[in-house]
């Protein structure tokens, strides 16, 4: 029984969430960051369908980034933008994920958008 119990603990601490890094990472579409030993956040993509400033438009469009965490609770795909600039995913158990509105472009002169077009992101990680 003696030894039950330390195997038990020991399991147990296997099971926790390993530690988030706090911080400030800029981040490229498909890029990837490692939050901690066990997760990684993604930046997969963006969309971007504003209406350009100069134009006449039906719908005013919007702008999304679409970010895949990994880790010990499996895949969780969440989105943020202009609209919904921080999210807390359950997979980070508390810890929230905002983008830099800072970093956010302006809308586009035109209806043309060149290929390669990249739009960077800025995103905060603070722990609970």
């Amino acid at each position: 029984m003696k030894l039950l119990v330390p195997l038990v603990l020991l399991g147990l601490a296997g099971c926790a969430a390993a530690p988030l890094k706090d911080g400030i990472y800029p981040l490229q579409p498909n890029q990837r960051v490692a939050l901690s030993g066990t997760t990684t956040l993604t930046y997969d993509s963006f969309s971007d369908s504003r209406c350009p400033a100069n134009a006449r438009c039906i719908w005013a469009g919007r702008l999304s980034f679409q970010f895949v965490l990994d880790g010990p609770d499996g895949r969780e795909e969440f989105s943020l933008g202009p609209d919904q600039l921080a999210a807390m995913p359950k997979s980070l158990h508390g810890a929230r994920v905002a983008l830099d509105p800072a970093g956010i472009p302006p809308i586009r002169t035109t209806n043309a958008t060149r290929p390669g077009d990249v739009i960077p992101v800025t995103l905060k990680i603070t722990s609970p």
